[in-house]
């Protein structure tokens, strides 16, 4: 017997996929406060029984082979709290089976503690199956392969992939515009939330300094949380009227958010700048160093991690 292209171990799944912010052409029924699915269910998404608890592995069952020409996405278990906007960050478990035999892939499961996505068209099919999730649910999603996850390019074969939405995030910080500080860089920020700065025509400052370009009004930063943010440097050199240069920090260029730990390991000052602040922030640090340059961050505080 032929042994299928999809039973190879599978390869770590992003750990983002973020959700298109592109909703032309939508075929999906609204779902709470007008938000529309891009991926409409079908008779095989909605053949597929996922029981048991949502954060817990499922007991799935399906008639195969189950064969979805197209993508699909059936909603097995509907949440409360509101749905994932374009652009946000969502936290998941999944299972992925074979739908020609109905054997589940190796390495996929909520046992891995959970995945931070973050749906867009460069992820297919998996990421955009999670705009309007809502926390607590469970999507089926079935389709040929190389349609709903990157790794399997070239496989037509059907994949069911059910997932579990534990947390939804922000994707961008959506506080209030906060007056600017003398003496600091202005930070822009474009429609999709991506940061630059322009710089003052006078020198870096000799002591760190820090401040909040958006006040976000949700949960407070405490110390030794887990956040999960959008963060970008940059390097503004000694002198004045340098141009600066964005440093190893940018996650808008690694097109992901990833998850900062507020312990001292960050340095005390960056620690300072972000205990008390709220989730939905942004947040500008700038820290002098030796030869009169500093190093200019700014951060999103899009969510905090929970156990």
């Amino acid at each position: 017997m032929r042994r299928s292209p999809l039973a190879r171990p599978l390869t770590a799944v992003l750990a983002a996929v973020l959700v298109s912010g592109v909703l032309v052409g939508c075929t999906g029924s609204p779902t709470g406060g007008g938000c529309r699915p891009a991926v409409s269910s079908g008779d095989a998404s909605s053949l597929v029984s996922a029981t048991g608890d949502v954060g817990l592995p499922p007991a799935v069952e399906f008639p195969t082979p189950l064969i979805a020409e197209e993508p699909q996405r059936s909603v097995v278990v509907r949440g409360e709290g509101e749905p994932a906007p374009a652009n946000s960050v969502v936290r998941i478990s999944f299972q992925q089976y074979v739908g020609a035999t109905g054997a589940a892939l190796a390495g996929s499961g909520a046992s891995s503690g959970g995945t931070l996505l973050v749906a867009s068209a460069d992820n297919l099919a998996i990421g955009e199956s999670l705009i309007c999730a809502t926390p607590g649910s469970r999507i089926v999603v079935t389709g040929p392969a190389e349609d709903l996850d990157p790794q399997y390019a070239s496989i037509r074969e059907t994949l069911v992939a059910v997932i579990d939405v534990e947390e939804v995030y922000l994707g961008k910080a959506d506080g209030v515009n906060q007056l600017p500080q003398d003496g600091m860089p202005t930070v822009v920020t474009a429609v999709d939330g991506e940061p630059g700065i322009i710089l003052t025509y006078q020198a870096a400052p000799d002591e760190p300094r820090s401040a909040v370009i958006k006040a976000g009004g949700g949960a407070v930063v405490r110390e030794g949380d887990t956040l999960i943010v959008h963060g970008r440097s940059w390097n503004w050199p000694a002198g004045l009227g340098s141009s600066p240069t964005i440093g190893q920090l940018d996650t808008w260029a690694a097109g992901a958010p990833r998850t900062l730990d507020v312990t001292p390991d960050l340095g005390e000052d960056v620690v300072d700048a972000l205990v008390g602040q709220r989730v939905g922030s942004q947040i500008l640090v700038v820290l002098p160093n030796d030869d009169g340059s500093a190093t200019v961050l700014v951060f999103d505080i899009l969510g905090i991690l929970t156990d």
